[in-house]
């Protein structure tokens, strides 16, 4: 859909050759009552290209306007949609104020090589296509933003493009492990009875709850790809993770796995990049926006003293 927005200049048939007056009248516009709007009148030649200027309208374009208006005595320019507070303060609440903590999270999860991977079904808990950071109906106030903002939009893109990626490595790094020898015989004989004892723990179910015997190499695996850190000890999996974590993160060099992480961790830079840059061009039209109408980022009330 392409956004129209159109204004119209007609020279002043009554104003002097020598100190020409233009009425301008501004259409389409975007977050303001619908149809044309109040015209401004009798602006001077330098008053029309101070505005014209504001409206991102090029030099060149403004040249050639005013010598049409020369010319015939009216013009009309096309010009970028214009967005007023109400559509700034909703896309505030509903779209900047959600994603800008939502990809700095992701960047420092990245970072840490922590996916947030959960094998069943295969996803990146923490790690989300754009849209997926908001709530439902925040989605067709980001569908207008991404369409008033072309680079924007491409950003979001590759974005969500690299979470997919991402994803799809992971899995795959996921399946190589479960299905490595070493990994295996390396889960077995910790899962011992008497090496459990000597952990004390009484039985593997202390561990693994309500997840079944088939699963549990999937659930350390998944522990693993995800780089977890030492576990707090009210945690049911801290006494076997916490001891043995070296040990088993030492599998992602085995063979058959270890291309499979790199893969992973390539992308995932890949991914941390494009997120840093989508991250400051959200941070950078937030702070021109808000300055630009007046918005604050989060509304606050005064408090009343006594």
């Amino acid at each position: 859909m392409n956004v129209l927005r159109i204004a119209h200049i007609r020279r002043d048939s009554e104003s002097s050759p020598s100190d020409p007056r233009y009425d301008l009248f501004d259409a389409g516009r975007w977050g303001e009552e619908s149809g044309f709007a109040e015209p401004s009148r009798s602006l001077t030649s330098n008053d029309l290209k101070d505005w014209l200027a504001r409206e991102d309208v090029p030099d060149s374009t403004i040249e050639k306007l005013l010598r049409e208006l020369e010319k015939t005595g009216s013009a009309q320019v096309r010009l970028a949609p214009r967005v007023g507070p109400r559509i700034v303060r909703a896309w505030f609440a509903t779209v900047f104020n959600p994603l800008i903590p939502s990809l700095e999270l992701e960047i420092g999860l990245l970072g840490k090589r922590n996916w947030t991977f959960s094998f069943a079904p295969p996803a990146l808990d923490l790690i989300r296509p754009v849209m997926r950071y908001l709530r439902g109906q925040a989605h067709a106030n980001l569908e207008q933003v991404l369409q008033l903002n072309a680079a924007l939009a491409a950003n979001t893109e590759a974005h969500d493009a690299a979470v997919e990626s991402l994803l799809s490595s992971v899995n795959s790094l996921h399946g190589s492990l479960v299905a490595n020898r070493g990994f295996a015989d390396l889960c077995n004989s910790l899962l011992a009875p008497e090496t459990l004892l000597k952990m004390g723990i009484q039985d593997a179910r202390e561990i693994f709850g309500a997840y079944p015997p088939t699963d549990r190499l999937k659930l350390i695996a998944q522990y693993v790809v995800n780089a977890t850190d030492e576990l707090p000890a009210h945690y049911s999996t801290a006494k076997f993770w916490n001891p043995n974590r070296e040990r088993f993160l030492e599998s992602l060099t085995l063979p058959d796995v270890r291309e499979r992480y790199a893969a992973a961790v390539q992308i995932a830079e890949h991914l941390s990049s494009v997120s840093a840059t989508l991250l400051k061009q959200l941070k950078d039209l937030r702070l021109d926006l808000s300055l630009r109408h007046d918005v604050p980022y989060v509304e606050g009330r005064a408090k009343l003293t006594a």
